[in-house]
């Protein structure tokens, strides 16, 4: 007679065995399977290692996936392409630099001979200097008229010459004469300089500034136009501060015109006479200026208030 306990043999259980032998087998697979996946990371850290390309998993649940191969960056300045200058920057051509500059009657006493300048080949304010000639005892006086052809002042021919020739002249009295564009008389006649525009004007009727204002060819170089001039980049100008004591940037502006000036040829306003002199270099020769590059200033210059400087754009 079997004893029952709750409604139950207590002999064998076929079916708890059954769910027994169930459990064992899913306990061993499981085991297995891990053990793949353990196996299969293991390869895939051992591939990746070997640059075939594949992403090891940190854990058995992550899915597997295929990466790019690893290329090193470029450097950053091999990869840095600068920009074409634009046609605004570029280059208009090889200009001989000349120089002029206020001529004084008060210095004419002792006037520039004409190889003053130090070098033959260059000139003063678009034209040969004027030879002084040998002065006489009492030398005769000329007349510089104004536009309606009445004097201003009686000057020495020289020095009629010479202010003719530079555009601008200063007077024993202190006046400053300009050159005039009209005249009732035929004649080449002068105006006086307001005090405002201490260095005179250009042809363009513009104030001209030391180191700043060019006389060009208006057929090769439009009056108003910027322009860059690396010869006169980094070089320290002549005078006292205010007029000059600065390191240049290389801007000038177009705002004069000259008789001798033909093609490609620049005149710098350099204001006084001494100034000239200072910028020669060894010998007192100004040769470097023969021929230098000049491009325009479009893209790097800029003006205002009558100032001529490098723009923030033009300094990087």
């Amino acid at each position: 007679m079997r004893v029952i306990a709750g409604g139950m043999a207590t002999g064998r259980n076929p079916q708890r065995e059954a769910t027994m032998r169930i459990t064992d087998a899913l306990r061993r697979a499981a085991r297995a399977l891990r053990a793949t996946l353990d196996r299969f990371r293991r390869r895939s850290v051992a591939w990746m290692a070997a640059g075939l390309g594949f992403a090891a998993c940190d854990r058995p649940s992550q899915r597997l996936e295929m990466t790019p191969p690893i290329v090193a960056p470029a450097p950053a300045v091999a990869a840095r392409v600068l920009p074409a200058p634009t046609p605004a920057e570029a280059p208009i051509g090889r200009f001989q630099m000349t120089f002029y500059f206020i001529i004084h009657e008060a210095e004419m006493g002792s006037a520039p001979a004409a190889n003053d300048n130090g070098d033959d080949d260059v000139a003063l304010a678009a034209g040969a200097p004027v030879a002084a000639p040998a002065a006489p005892a009492a030398p005769a006086l000329i007349p510089l008229n104004d536009q309606a052809c009445v004097p201003l002042a009686h000057v020495t021919p020289a020095f009629a010459a010479q202010v003719a020739m530079q555009g601008t002249g200063r007077l024993r009295d202190g006046r400053l004469v300009n050159v005039a564009s009209r005249c009732a008389c035929g004649r080449r006649c002068f105006h006086i300089v307001p005090a405002s525009k201490a260095w005179g004007t250009g042809g363009s009727g513009r104030a001209l500034v030391p180191y700043r204002s060019v006389a060009v060819d208006p057929k090769v170089v439009k009056m108003g136009s910027l322009l860059y001039i690396p010869a006169l980049d980094g070089l320290r100008m002549p005078g006292p501060a205010g007029v000059g004591g600065f390191v240049h940037d290389g801007c000038v502006v177009a705002v004069d015109t000259g008789g001798g000036i033909d093609g490609k040829q620049l005149d710098l306003f350099v204001g006084r006479r001494a100034y000239y002199k200072a910028l020669a270099r060894r010998g007192g020769s100004h040769s470097w200026s023969k021929s230098v590059e000049v491009w325009s200033g479009a893209g790097r210059c800029t003006q205002k208030g009558g100032g001529v400087r490098r723009s923030a754009a033009g300094s990087i």
